[in-house]
């Protein structure tokens, strides 16, 4: 019987194999990376949309005010009170619409959406939350989005951009808000954001960094350094716009970090 001997592969056609799948990976790659971004920015205004929308509703119902935190202490614009989450929560929504999808924080893990009680010593895995509505306004989650709505005690002011060549900015984006009525126009009133900070560094503050306390920026690229490639804004009509970074400015500042938008 005659046998028939069987030709394998070379070790340089093995390689050349493995380099041409390592070119398509590298082309294809960004691609992927690009479509989810993109994926991730439409969730994104879309979770605005509806955070914003049921608290509009809800300020319709309470002679136009806004549930703004009753406590000094969540003064971080991501310092959301308990109430301020019930009242989009139960306009049909849940506690995942508070997390970006671009970062990577698990904004569900306790020592972020019951962080106040987290920061006072509490244990969240045994402790129920609290009930009534002063607790509720007192307490405050951190989120990855970023509410423009004052508190009891105040935030300070919006800073306006410094460039001379910065488009004119209405004075009521220099406050935050309590009603809405204290705008003329809501199509230009700027009401959530999502979180762009920046530590000094100047650094990006990134999903990981200082976990005890920072979510991080969202809607970050890859680089050298990395940044953000902008974000979504969302005003107190309820309609969302997104942003690009170069045209964002540094607008508040708080123990040294940095808000953009």
């Amino acid at each position: 019987m005659k046998c028939i001997k069987r030709k394998g592969f070379t070790l340089i056609e093995l390689l050349i194999v493995i380099a041409i799948i390592a070119v398509l990976l590298s082309l294809i790659m960004p691609a992927l990376r690009h479509a989810k971004e993109q994926a991730n920015k439409s969730v994104c205004a879309t979770q605005m949309r509806q955070q914003s929308m049921a608290l509009v509703m809800y300020a319709q119902e309470n002679g136009e005010k806004m549930p703004i935190m009753t406590w000094a202490g969540g003064h971080w614009l991501w310092d959301v009170s308990y109430f301020t989450t019930d009242v989009i929560i139960a306009s049909g929504s849940d506690k995942k619409i508070f997390h970006c999808p671009s970062n990577q924080i698990d904004t569900n893990r306790d020592r972020f959406w019951r962080y106040s009680e987290y920061f006072w010593g509490v244990d969240t895995s045994t402790t129920p939350e609290p009930t009534t509505i002063s607790e509720r306004q007192q307490h405050w989650r951190v989120i990855s989005y970023c509410y423009l709505l004052e508190t009891k005690n105040g935030r300070g002011d919006i800073w306006a951009p410094s460039d001379p060549g910065a488009p004119k900015v209405p004075s009521a984006h220099k406050e935050f808000i309590k009603k809405t009525t204290q705008v003329s126009f809501p199509s230009e009133m700027e009401f959530i954001i999502d979180t762009l900070i920046e530590y000094p560094g100047p650094e990006w503050i990134l999903p990981d960094f200082y976990t005890n306390w920072a979510q991080g920026s969202n809607h970050m690229v890859g680089g050298d350094p990395e940044k953000p490639t902008g974000g979504n804004i969302g005003f107190l009509d309820g309609h969302v716009a997104w942003r690009y970074f170069e045209a964002m400015y540094q607008r508040y500042g708080i123990q040294g970090v940095i808000f953009w938008w």
